[in-house]
């Protein structure tokens, strides 16, 4: 079996190592040599051969650098590697960028291998060879159809007169690495072209060569409905454009395009052959000698074809070269398009788009696409015609004027918290009460320095002492004053429910025997009348909100149940709450009887009717003021 060649192999080394690997049997020593070989021939960081499976990807063997590279195979690459193989499905090969593991520019690359069923050819190109990917990817294409026939394996029998090739023909691979160099050199002398015209004539001129063709015609097409036009003939700089061979050979252009695999038809002998392309046996007449015509449509994926190459032969062409031109050539197609429309004034490019999309739009097929026009079609003459109540969005709260907060009286802990946010209380209620111990003490103490300095005013007075006397009864005043605070300390260390109500603020669990200082905010106690909500209204839309607008409220404890409201004031003063900008306050009544599990305090969503408005203007009038306010000046 054929080794990998060692070293830096030649270009012709690598062929024959190629052209060895058809005649040797497949075994498990065969794909690693073969990926060997195909890393030198395309000239990549890294080569794989992949086989599909019941839905899973197994490699087949491995050639290259792969630690410069990321495995192509693990799960986080999965969902692009998927979508490249099946762009190279459709059209027999596909590209994408990508970095190598250590953050390097390439390229990956798939080939569909034509003779191994689920097989792929997977390519990491150096960035460096951006400007020859069409030309690596010509190469992997022309051993694609690797591993070769079986031994017991038949050519294809000759196509018959007139009828349209298959775009694949059965060979035997004899000339491979022959036909494969002839087929390159013309590709190189395409690519390095920099101008339409060169680049068509060096495609013409090397075709004639190195296919050893009489005469080679390249037509194009100025749009996707258009007839092919002669651009370029081998071996002829200038050419009449209304004689009559270019009218007849245009007329064969265009015939090609109706047979998707392109036309062969041999010269005739003696008798004439009936088929269906007359526009290529009136040209073989206008020629004026038996030739071979040869006509291959040029097309990218499912578009139309774009270009149409005869190549007229004295002596018929071999199968392998048939079978390689159209895949050779469509490589060199979006090369010449390229150059094509860079040359031509950006009108007629635009012109070009425009044509085919309404030719994808306006032909047959695309069913689904047509369909969801028409009702995008519907959808905005509705939405300019018909008009929506319109209401502004605002986030609302039921609040009341009648209000109690209870405050610590003295500095101490909260020996007893007994009531929470939402409880019900009634007047008298005892909601909290806090540590009296030292003010018990302070109370004892008092009480004694009182019955002292009463003792002691008893005594002066007994000794007929004014002036002692005097004292002592100021002190003992000063330690009954001092005793009566403490009492009445003592009194306040029960915080009381004033009036019945609702607890709106304060939580057992964060006062029980929390410390707190005098003033301290112990609980809000609330009255269940007089109940109206406060809305809270963004700047963008408080010119839409007016008083008498009606409007919805829906709590977030029962968000099933709206309840209605009507707008009474709108607050002319905005406030700024952080990041949500200008708010502004909307006072409104709430139209239906108090209900007994509704609490001040509780928030919810409201919506106010701003009136009717245009569907368009409703769902794009936020776009368009935005973009009104950057556009200004």
């Amino acid at each position: 079996m054929s080794a990998v060649p060692s070293g830096n192999p030649s270009a012709r080394e690598v062929i024959e190592a190629l052209h060895a690997l058809r005649q040797a049997p497949v075994d498990a020593a065969w794909w690693p040599l073969l990926a060997g070989n195909l890393q030198r021939l395309c000239r990549a960081n890294a080569v794989w051969l992949l086989q599909e499976a019941d839905g899973r990807l197994q490699p087949l063997a491995q050639a290259g650098s792969a630690a410069a590279v990321d495995d192509p195979l693990r799960e986080a690459w999965q969902d692009e590697l998927r979508t490249l193989l099946g762009r190279a499905g459709s059209q027999g090969y596909a590209t994408c960028p990508g970095r190598s593991a250590a953050g390097a520019a390439g390229w990956w690359a798939a080939v569909r291998m034509e003779r191994q069923a689920g097989g792929w050819i997977l390519l990491n190109l150096p960035d460096a060879e951006r400007a020859q990917i069409n030309e690596l990817l010509l190469r992997a294409q022309l051993v694609a159809d690797l591993p070769g026939p079986s031994p017991d394996h038949t050519p294809a029998a000759e196509p018959a007169p007139g009828t349209a090739l298959s775009p694949l023909a059965a060979t035997n691979g004899a000339d491979l690495p022959q036909t494969w160099h002839r087929l390159a050199d013309v590709a190189a002398q395409v690519t390095v072209q920099t101008a339409f015209g060169p680049a068509a004539l060096a495609l013409v001129n090397g075709l004639a060569a190195r296919c050893e063709a009489q005469q080679v015609v390249l037509g194009w097409r100025a749009g996707p409905g258009a007839r092919p036009e002669v651009v370029a003939i081998s071996h002829r700089d200038k050419f009449d454009r209304g004689s009559a061979p270019i009218a007849r050979t245009e007329d064969a252009l265009d015939e090609a395009l109706d047979h998707a695999g392109g036309v062969w038809l041999p010269a005739p002998r003696g008798q004439p052959v009936i088929n269906d392309t007359p526009a290529h046996a009136l040209l073989q007449e206008e020629l004026g000698r038996p030739l071979h015509l040869l006509s291959l449509p040029l097309a990218q994926a499912d578009s139309a074809p774009r270009a149409v190459l005869l190549l007229a032969f004295e002596t018929p062409p071999s199968p392998l070269l048939r079978s390689l031109l159209p895949a050779s050539l469509q490589q060199l197609l979006p090369t010449l398009e390229l150059l094509h429309d860079r040359e031509r004034a950006w009108p007629l490019r635009m012109k070009d788009r425009a044509l085919v999309h309404l030719q994808g739009w306006l032909g047959p097929g695309r069913t689904g696409w047509k369909a969801s026009a028409g009702i995008g079609a519907l959808l905005l003459l509705y939405t300019l015609l018909a008009h929506w109540d319109y209401r502004v969005n605002a986030t609302g709260q039921i609040v009341t004027d009648s209000t109690r907060v209870l405050s610590a009286q003295f500095d101490g802990r909260v020996e007893e918290a007994r009531a929470k946010a939402g409880d019900v209380v009634r007047s008298g209620d005892v909601l909290a009460r806090l540590d009296t111990r030292e003010l018990r003490q302070q109370e004892v103490d008092a009480g004694a320095e009182l019955k002292r300095y009463v003792a002691e005013a008893d005594k002066a007075r007994a000794a007929n002492a004014l002036a002692e006397l005097e004292v002592a009864s100021a002190r003992a005043a000063q330690a009954q004053a001092r005793l009566s605070r403490v009492l009445e300390l003592i009194n306040q260390a029960q915080a009381t429910a004033p009036f019945d109500g609702v607890v709106v603020e304060g939580e057992r669990q964060e006062l029980q025997g929390a410390p707190v200082r005098k003033g301290d905010k112990l609980y809000r106690l609330a009255r269940i009348e007089g109940l109206y909500a406060t809305l809270v209204v963004p700047e963008r839309d408080a010119a839409l909100v007016a008083p008498g607008a009606s409007g919805e409220l829906v709590l977030v404890s029962r968000p099933g149940q709206k309840i209605p409201l009507r707008v009474t004031a709108v607050i002319p003063v905005a406030q700024t709450r952080g990041s949500e900008g200008n708010q502004f306050l909307v006072r409104a009544e709430l139209q239906q009887a108090p209900e007994a599990w509704w609490r001040p305090g509780m928030s919810g969503a409201a919506r106010i009717d701003a009136g009717e408005r245009q569907v368009a203007w409703i769902l794009t009038h936020r776009l368009l003021d935005t973009l009104r306010l950057w556009l200004w000046w």
